[in-house]
């Protein structure tokens, strides 16, 4: 067992013991190592001006590791063990500026220039993505790359001009610069154990096996289990929460792996929703286009779907569409496996369907079949990485006119998100209509139980509720009804 944290920053190898594991990337930098172009304004990963670039061994394309964005404010130093992190002082060569730095000069990129960092670290990781795989930058990939990233007094404009401007040919790519076959070496090496910090009360757990984090589970029961602890680290660097006890799964390999198996996804605990957002783009588009919006690239880079599971917050989401799929949480322990759907998975607010020695290792994802229609909303006050007031995934198997299976789920309208087994009942078997979906709004408004808060009033989330379901119905029958020559 190792009981040191080891990382490479801006191409230099780091050592940190156990006092300093707990500590944000943020406040390492900027305190510690006096790196202070690193900025921290929102300190909850909403801003981006704290963003850095990571990569690990999982991150190999070619032979070469591809950087991504990364909120170093609410990223705790444990997270970074057998990682290479480049930060702004590291984006410029030697007395040489980026051509991303020399592009944001050019084109009047910055005027205060706090946010500036941060939109420097996520242009020059778009460019290295870009340059590796032969594309072009646009102005949809940069805003894309750039969701993240708030500017108060620049203005957009000048910096999409900014990252338009860019020569490709003329970036010497940050994964050849920073490419160390030693390095590679070293990390491959040590993967293969795993790590444990100790520090007064406090203590980290990386275990590289899953049978040795099962373990562990079993013999400290109270183990805060962790991925890549985007929310908790919000909860952390407001002081809301101390962590005591802590046991991350993201250096047990197979548990970050995505496998198509039939004709269902089984998403480990530690897959990003980046690498969903990939790997079900094809399969369920619906989905994907949904995890496009809810966050910035750089929770999508450590955030997961189980972690998104275990929060259990009502307005996640995610959860509504694996209500509809019916999809299983595969909780294991030292005694073995137990496969829970996700509709018995919630018992109440926060409260789970989740022994004390268990761990969420898996969730398995049914694909819709090809014939039923899949929709998937979320009510917000911004459309892209935006908390949700109301949330709704809808989905229907219809013919001849006849609705013969329909699943409904809302989130933010009651403890937990609710499937509305009743309004499906009223549903199946009737006319495909306005008149009968009409009817089944009345239903709706008696299913749910929402309340009032900063979000919304609870008669405000009721009339969307009901809306949402008129709109589920109304955009199908745009899309595949009889206005377009074909029948349902």
């Amino acid at each position: 067992m190792r009981d040191k944290i080891i990382f490479y920053l801006n191409g230099k190898k780091h050592e940190i013991d156990a006092k300093d594991a707990f500590t944000s990337l943020s406040t390492y930098l900027r305190d510690d190592l006096g790196k202070t172009g690193t900025k921290v304004v929102c300190a909850e990963g909403d801003c981006g001006a704290c963003t850095v670039l990571v990569a690990s061994r999982k991150d190999l394309d070619k032979g070469k590791l591809v950087y991504k964005s990364l909120n170093s404010c609410i990223t705790f130093l444990h997270l970074m063990d057998l990682h290479s992190i480049i930060t702004v002082e590291g984006v410029a060569e030697k007395d040489k500026l980026h051509p991303v730095q020399e592009s944001m000069m050019v084109n009047h990129g910055a005027q205060c220039g706090y946010c500036t960092p941060g939109f420097i670290c996520a242009m020059a990781g778009m460019t290295d993505q870009l340059k590796l795989k032969e594309k072009p930058i646009d102005e949809k990939t940069t805003k894309n790359y750039l969701t993240g990233n708030l500017c108060r007094c620049t203005g957009y404009d000048s910096i999409i001009k900014s990252s338009l401007a860019v020569n490709l040919k003329e970036v010497n790519p940050l994964y050849e610069r920073y490419h160390n076959s030693e390095m590679l070496k070293e990390f491959e090496d040590l993967e293969k154990e795993g790590v444990v910090l100790e520090n007064k009360s406090r203590q980290i757990f990386l275990p590289s096996k899953i049978d040795d984090a099962l373990k562990l589970k079993n013999d400290q029961k109270l183990l805060k289990c962790t991925s890549g602890a985007t929310d908790l680290g919000v909860q952390v660097s407001k002081g809301r929460h101390e962590m005591e006890q802590v046991l991350s799964l993201y250096r047990v390999p197979e548990m970050s792996k995505i496998e198509k198996k039939g004709q269902e996804f089984h998403i480990g605990a530690t897959a990003t929703w980046h690498d969903i957002e990939k790997a079900l783009k094809n399969d369920i588009p619906e989905y994907s286009k949904l995890i496009h919006i809810f966050a910035s690239p750089q929770i999508k880079n450590a955030g997961t779907l189980v972690g998104n599971i275990a929060n259990a917050s009502p307005i996640a989401d995610g959860t509504p569409f694996l209500f509809i799929s019916e999809a299983k949480v595969v909780l294991s322990c030292t005694d073995g496996e137990r496969v829970v759907p996700i509709t018995q998975f919630y018992k109440g607010y926060k409260d789970l369907n989740l022994k004390d020695n268990e761990l969420i290792t898996k969730v398995i994802i049914p694909i819709p079949p090809k014939e039923y229609f899949l929709k998937l909303y979320k009510v917000s006050l911004r459309k892209d990485m935006d908390i949700s007031a109301v949330t709704f995934a809808g989905m229907g198997n219809i013919e001849n006119g006849q609705i013969k299976s329909i699943k409904l789920a809302y989130g933010g309208v009651g403890p937990v998100v609710k499937r509305l087994s009743t309004t499906e009942k009223l549903l199946n078997g009737k006319e495909w209509n306005e008149k009968n979906i009409g009817e089944a709004t009345l239903q709706v408004e008696k299913e749910i139980t929402p309340i009032s808060d900063v979000r919304g009033s609870a008669k405000f989330r009721t009339q969307i509720s009901k809306n949402l379901l008129m709109k589920f119905y109304r955009e199908i029958q745009s899309q595949y009804g009889t206005e377009q020559g074909k029948k349902l």
